[in-house]
């Protein structure tokens, strides 16, 4: 343990550290104090942290959407690098993309419980995770001057995560949003992801409102796009099943060119059984008093049957227009990504799956995660 415990960089010994505090047991107020402000020391190490060695995956794991090459299928979903950091680190450790945000017009401080701000709590044994951050983000003008000073390597796309002003009124907070696109679009990122699935924020619910806004965009933006940026929307793994057919009839009608699922989910007390007996008391004190999105392999199998839903509407549509569809939510394991992908997925993101993945295989995170990948003929 001690010769593994030296090999292992700043981040990686973090994780184990928590992995190995019984958090679970500890009074709640205090639980979530230490796990709430361990996320956020994680956070700084990993984005000041560089990889010793680079990992390039091979040719063969290239995928090509929207004209642009991944150089795997795999890379971090919206929510893991807010501030624009972490680029040169999921580079070098072999993401097939980079993905910021979500961002928001207004700077966001997040959601702050009990004096806790931005409450989180993992529970490592579950592989699963509770948070309740609210948004928090410098604002699309700041992130997207940092990434329009980022080094671009090739095959390496770069995408934007970004949402509406949950505050405001919608006749401010689009025009706000349409800004933000632009400023990405200027700053030269590849393409976008329209976050219509945070479960910490406020949104005018219904699918009235829904429509609304992806055709206000869409008539402003996808029909007058003068560089072909495609966008893909973002919704939550909680998602009814009876809503994918006019929810992908709607997306192909305007235009947009993808559909991401899913996002955390709210199913606390459905997925309740996913969690092992004795970090569910400390889930259910979560959820009760705070809310929040549960992340993580309980995510799994409703993100399967959203996925093959998606996919077998769009083999009986034939959209002209090339359309894809991006599997997150409790990719985990190698088996899993291959999983996501035969389901129909062209491309998959992680993000807790990502955290319990480095805490045992460190900075060789993706080549893990691909040996499964490289196995399928």
């Amino acid at each position: 343990m001690e010769a593994e415990s030296a090999a292992m960089n700043l981040p990686q010994r973090l994780l184990r550290w928590a992995h190995h505090l019984p958090l679970h047991s500890l009074p709640f107020p205090l639980s979530l104090i230490l796990s709430s402000i361990g996320r956020r020391i994680l956070w700084k190490a990993l984005a000041r942290h560089t990889p010793e060695a680079s990992f390039f995956p091979p040719p063969s794991l290239q995928r090509s959407c929207w004209g642009l090459r991944f150089r795997s299928p795999l890379f971090n979903a919206a929510g893991m690098f807010k501030n624009a950091e972490g680029y040169s680190l999921a580079y070098h450790q072999g993401a097939g993309a980079y993905l910021v945000g979500t961002t928001t017009s207004l700077p966001r401080r997040g959601l702050s419980r009990y004096g806790v701000r931005q409450p989180f709590a993992s529970y490592p044994h579950s592989q699963a995770a509770l948070n309740a951050l609210g948004l928090p983000n410098p604002g699309h003008r700041v992130v997207a001057h940092r990434i329009a000073q980022f080094p671009r390597y090739p095959d390496f796309p770069i995408g934007a995560s970004v949402a509406y002003d949950p505050e405001l009124a919608p006749e401010e907070a689009l025009p706000r949003l349409l800004e933000g696109i632009h400023l990405y679009v200027a700053a030269g990122v590849d393409f976008l992801e329209l976050n219509e699935s945070c479960p910490n924020v406020p949104h005018e619910p219904g699918w009235h409102a829904l429509e609304f806004r992806l055709t206000w965009l869409a008539e402003r933006f996808l029909a007058r796009r003068q560089r072909r940026v495609p966008v893909a929307v973002k919704i939550s793994v909680d998602t009814p099943v009876e809503l994918m057919p006019p929810l992908l009839e709607l997306l192909v009608h305007l235009g947009y060119d993808g559909l991401t699922i899913g996002n955390t989910s709210t199913a606390y007390e459905t997925l309740q059984t996913m969690i092992v007996t004795p970090e569910r008391q400390a889930y259910s004190l979560f959820w009760q008093r705070i809310g929040g999105g549960i992340s993580g392999t309980p995510l799994a199998e409703r993100r399967r049957q959203l996925v093959r839903i998606a996919t077998q509407w769009l083999a009986r549509r034939s959209p002209q227009q090339e359309f894809h569809i991006l599997a997150v939510g409790g990719i985990v394991t190698p088996n899993e990504l291959v999983s996501a992908l035969a389901d129909g997925a062209s491309l998959a993101q992680w993000y807790t799956g990502y955290i319990h993945a480095f805490l045992q295989h460190g900075d060789a995170v993706y080549r893990w995660m691909y040996t499964a990948l490289e196995a399928v003929p």
